[in-house]
């Protein structure tokens, strides 16, 4: 079927254009260049290239030296394809980058996470799920405490329960262990009492969820009033929730009558016993505890001031000692006085070895990732330190690294318990969805970040820590980079004016990894927008970069504005990125795509007109056309959005603009803006291709969900073929070809839904959002 010729773009809906951005005066980019030339301005691509084509499961990217569409101006082309070939790669971004911010900035408890969504303009929560290692511990080894059965016994009048006790009483074991006997399915870890009160569904969790709130900052704002309200809520989802109040810890009005006591147990030696025959055995422990001068260190250690914890940990550091030979009381007294008041910082000087050395900077940098990758980066940061005579460089002062070293020289468990580690089973989402791994991770949270600041300031190894950082910068895995960019970060809340300089500038220009490196200065200046102190700062660098006529200033700007700077100032930063639109660099129009998807995934309900304004604004000017339509394919195809299809069902996968167009009454603004954008790409035909791409994975989800292919077919008839005939046409060829012989993905359900709805659209106004599109 032909298509008659691309019209002049029509009128964007009405809407509030964006605000010229005011940036702050700042000096533009730096001047000087990165060893080997300075970098062109405009349009100019530095040699090699740093494009962004798309490989299979990863972020996407020409490869250096791919060819673009018309060298590097905006337009269809290899680079072009690659940034529209990324699904969900947007909404990967968002979580690793919470992830590595949970992990690295220090918060409390890291794990398997799940966000439960809450009332409309209110922030998710999210919560961690508690490790199975613990759950089979208190299991196995939980000692009861004093009058433990009538604790039980009342503990489940109603679903809520506080415990409250003296400090070392094992008040946490003991709430887990209520939960066990409340026959909960999963557990899950909350951080605050707010977001407890933000709680409107635990349906998505499943039945016999397990919740547990320990010690949170805010415990009195717990009120009996809020535990009251939740009783239906905790009801209906068949969850129970335990809350742990230290012994000073002041309630909020009414809550003291869901409060129960735990009392310390008069001796720790059967908790010491319990912990060690869960470890060794019962035969084992007995031989470990009947060891010469065994029993006299367990009296000197646990006396009447020591917590059930340290008894735990004591019998940890006996069953070591044990597997590995015979038991030496000096070693295991020293391990015990190091874990009682040693600081991460003098633990790590105590290490000595520089293996191990650089094993804890790893794992303090990519704690949480799967162990492979963790072991792959201490690797690669070894190498840092080792020359051909296998001697540090001149930056460390002593020691030296073997040109080889046995790798069976210590198992992953012997490692861990050196590394204060430890190895857990879970399941993580990367490129492929989610998978099941095994994450390393520090078992204190305290130690990521006071190990990565005394790395960096203790020790003449900023260069190489640097150089390593950018390895893993470059890393085909979207973790990786997203904890890389994170950690140098939090290095340059300590040296900022160094990193800035030293560090950014080249990374902005680097001519072989330049997207990564500048999507990486985005991660590392999103921790140091957090600091008020900071701020200003930041905004002057990237304000510097924006007004810089070299495009990879401005690429790095766009990301800024994305991933750190519209989250304080939203106006400002889409209206610096609508700007940024006239520049005609395919890079610079790739960087405001993924910046627009990192705004719509920080806040999508807050964000979205906004962005989708902008969006609308830079295809309807003809400076901007080409790059808002590529920017809205980059939105179409980035951002997927999960959600439970009931209760009890898996969570199922769509494209977030496709649900935000569903959701939005017919005629309403969003709907309108989503309708003209698929209108103008689709007949403006300046990126065809990847406009049927992306369409045939909208329609490929859809093609076994009924639901999903209704709501698309809704979106596409009423929304876009009714505003433009010519779209609609353009649609009907697209549909055609997804039952051709050459389609490698066939789509036969899809085409005959939404064929048979573009052929027979009567020229009536937009349908009602509970008319079905023809899929059920």
């Amino acid at each position: 079927m032909s298509t008659p010729g691309a019209p002049a773009p029509g009128p964007a809906p009405a809407a509030t254009p964006a605000p010229a951005a005011t940036p702050s005066p700042a000096p533009p980019g730096p001047a000087s260049g990165p060893p080997g030339g300075a970098p062109g301005d405009g349009g100019g691509t530095p040699a090699g290239g740093d494009g962004q084509g798309g490989a299979p499961g990863g972020d996407g990217g020409a490869q250096p030296g791919d060819a673009g569409g018309g060298a590097d101006n905006v337009g269809a082309g290899t680079r072009a394809k690659g940034a529209t070939n990324r699904t969900g790669q947007g909404s990967l971004r968002a979580g690793t980058l919470r992830e590595a911010w949970t992990h690295i900035g220090g918060d409390r408890v890291h794990g398997d996470k799940i966000v439960v969504q809450v009332a409309a303009g209110q922030r998710d929560v999210v919560m961690r799920a508690l490790s199975a290692t613990t759950v089979e511990t208190v299991r196995h080894a939980f000692q009861a405490p004093p009058r433990w059965d009538d604790v039980l016994a009342d503990a489940w009048q109603r679903r809520s329960v506080v415990l409250r006790g003296p400090g070392g009483a094992g008040k946490t074991a003991a709430g887990v262990r209520l939960l066990i006997a409340a026959q909960v399915k999963t557990w899950f870890l909350l951080d605050s009492v707010a977001e407890l009160s933000r709680l409107t569904d635990l349906r998505q969790l499943g039945s016999g969820a397990g919740l547990l709130l320990d010690r949170p900052p805010d415990l009195d704002e717990l009120s009996g009033t809020l535990l009251q309200g939740l009783e239906e809520l905790l009801r209906r989802a068949d969850a129970r929730l335990v809350l742990i109040a230290g012994p000073e810890a002041e309630l909020g009005r009414g809550a003291a009558e869901y409060v129960r006591r735990i009392d310390r147990p008069g001796a720790l030696d059967t908790v010491l016993e319990a912990h060690l025959a869960h470890l060794l055995g019962e035969s084992e422990a007995e031989r470990a505890l009947a060891a010469a001068g065994v029993g006299d260190l367990a009296r000197e250690l646990l006396d009447d001031s020591t917590a059930c914890r340290d008894a735990a940990r004591l019998a940890e550091v006996l069953a070591h000692e044990h597997k590995a030979g015979a038991i030496d009381t000096d070693r295991v007294r020293t391990r015990m006085d190091r874990a009682g008041g040693e600081t991460p910082e003098e633990w790590f000087e105590g290490l000595g070895d520089t293996v191990l050395r650089t094993q804890a900077a790893a794992l303090a940098v990519l704690g949480g990732l799967p162990q492979e990758d963790v072991a792959l980066a201490a690797t690669l940061l070894l190498e840092w330190f080792r020359s051909e005579r296998g001697i540090l460089t001149p930056s460390v002062e002593q020691g030296s690294v073997p040109l080889r070293h046995d790798p069976f020289a210590q198992s992953r468990r012997l490692l861990a318990e050196k590394l204060r580690a430890r190895t857990v089973g879970s399941v993580i989402r990367g490129d492929f969805g989610w998978l099941p791994c095994t994450v390393a991770e520090y078992r204190d949270p305290a130690y990521p970040p006071r190990i990565i600041r005394h790395v960096w300031s203790e020790y003449r190894i900023q260069r190489e820590l640097i150089g390593w950082l950018a390895e893993l910068v470059d890393s085909p895995t979207q973790q990786v980079r997203s904890f890389a960019g994170t950690a140098l970060g939090l290095i340059a809340t300590e040296a900022f004016e160094y990193i800035a300089n030293q560090v950014f500038v080249g990374w902005a220009l680097d001519r072989d990894h330049g997207w990564q490196r500048r999507e990486a200065i985005g991660y590392a200046l999103r921790v140091c927008a957090r600091d008020p102190t900071l701020r200003g700062g930041v905004r002057n660098l990237v304000d510097g970069w924006y007004l810089s006529d070299i495009w990879q200033y401005q690429a790095a700007a766009a990301r800024a504005y994305g991933l750190c700077l519209g989250g304080t100032d939203l106006t400002a930063a889409v209206a610096a990125l609508t700007r940024l639109g006239t520049v005609n660099n395919i890079q610079v129009a790739i960087a405001i795509g993924d910046s627009f998807a990192d705004l719509l995934a920080e806040d999508l309900a807050a964000h979205a007109l906004v962005v989708l304004r902008a969006v609308a604004e830079m295809a309807h000017t003809a400076e901007s056309r080409a790059c808002g339509h590529l920017v809205f394919l980059i939105l179409a195809d980035s951002l997927v959005s999960e959600e439970p299809a009931a209760p009890g069902i898996a969570l199922r996968s769509c494209p977030t603009l496709l649900r935000l167009a569903v959701t939005d009454p017919p005629g309403g603004e969003l709907r309108r803006l989503l309708g003209y954008l698929w209108a103008e790409v689709i007949g403006g035909e300046l990126f065809g291709e990847e406009a049927e791409n992306v369409l045939q994975k909208w329609a490929a989800q859809a093609e076994t969900d009924p639901l999903l292919l209704d709501d698309l077919v809704r979106v596409l008839v009423d929304d876009v073929a009714a505003r433009s005939p010519r779209a609609g046409l353009i649609l009907q060829r697209h549909v055609a070809h997804w039952t051709e012989r050459d389609c490698f993905r066939p789509l036969p359900r899809s085409a005959a839904v939404l064929g048979s709805a573009l052929r027979l659209r009567p020229p009536a106004p937009p349908a009602p959002p509970d008319r079905p599109g023809g899929a059920r």
